[in-house]
């Protein structure tokens, strides 16, 4: 986990070094609520005729919306964020299957104690839209609709965490938590009875106790260039303290014109909780998951 701990490091200096923020007008009153985001359609397609190197016609969208409101007067602040993100591809062997689904929706609350320091208490919520299934099975095929590896709710994240942030300006926040309570919920019974996600076979949520922290971090790269990335790294305290749990989600939007752009999305995962299994059926350990979109589309940012 130390390369977590090193790209974490660095995330935060960047966050140091982009402090200083131009001065608004002494005319000017600032706004105490603002609001920010993106939101597009990416299409892909390909098709093959008489293609001697083989493959298969294939048609790929993902619609994504990444937008926050976030209010700041006096002491006070509060920092609201949706990001969502749902697509499906279509291949001649498993028809409709989906390749990207996300429901992430957070709020955090502080009061400022010190010109960057804030007391704050976080929550935070992780799911998904549509069931999921392994690329090796087939779901349009019968019998093998039932053989999901994950729905709505299952799994689905909760964290609530009160702790100390550190906002040296608009653009950056780091949130540290020494009391954070993390629940994993698998509401589907298949799923729960298997022990899917870490829970215990045939319970549906598993609570945990630890340590939080949470960097958000946005920067305009050049004039049609944009950059959201939020890192968030968790370990409970119990036997395996120390583990860290790790999801890092990073969208850079390539603004062409004012209504065609190019995204790139990436999304690490480590869950200490998940464990995978080899082609025997024996239990290995947690693996890193790691998850990157190309698309061309339609956007609109406001």
């Amino acid at each position: 986990m130390k390369k977590f701990l090193i790209l974490f490091s660095l995330l935060l200096c960047v966050g140091r070094v982009s402090a200083q923020t131009e001065a608004a007008p002494q005319e000017e009153t600032p706004k105490a609520w603002k609001f920010t985001g993106v939101s597009g359609l990416n299409l892909a397609q390909t098709s093959l005729t008489n293609w001697a190197a083989g493959g298969e016609n294939s048609v790929a969208w993902n619609l994504y919306l990444n937008a926050s409101a976030n209010y700041k007067k006096g002491a006070w602040s509060w920092d609201n964020a949706l990001v969502t993100d749902f697509g499906k591809t279509f291949t001649s062997t498993n028809k409709w299957l989906k390749s990207v689904d996300k429901l992430n929706l957070s709020t955090k609350v502080g009061r400022f104690v010190s010109k960057h320091w804030s007391i704050s208490a976080l929550g935070d919520f992780l799911s998904q839209f549509d069931r999921g299934f392994d690329a090796s099975t087939n779901p349009n095929i019968a019998g093998n609709k039932d053989k999901y590896i994950s729905t709505i709710f299952a799994p689905g994240y909760l964290t609530l965490a009160i702790g100390a942030d550190y906002k040296p300006n608009d653009d950056f926040s780091l949130m540290l938590s020494p009391a954070t309570g993390k629940m994993t919920f698998v509401f589907d019974k298949k799923l729960s009875d298997a022990g899917a996600f870490g829970v215990t076979p045939g319970k549906k949520v598993l609570a945990e106790l630890g340590a939080l922290a949470v960097a958000n971090y946005k920067r305009k790269l050049a004039e049609n260039i944009n950059l959201v990335t939020k890192l968030t790294l968790f370990t409970s305290y119990d036997k395996n303290f120390g583990n860290i749990d790790v999801n890092w989600d990073m969208m850079i939007a390539f603004k062409i014109n004012k209504f065609l752009s190019t995204t790139l999305t990436t999304n690490l995962v480590y869950d200490d909780n998940i464990k995978t299994r080899d082609d025997q059926g024996n239990i290995r350990g947690a693996k890193v998951q790691f998850r990157e979109v190309l698309g061309l589309g339609l956007a609109y940012n406001f």
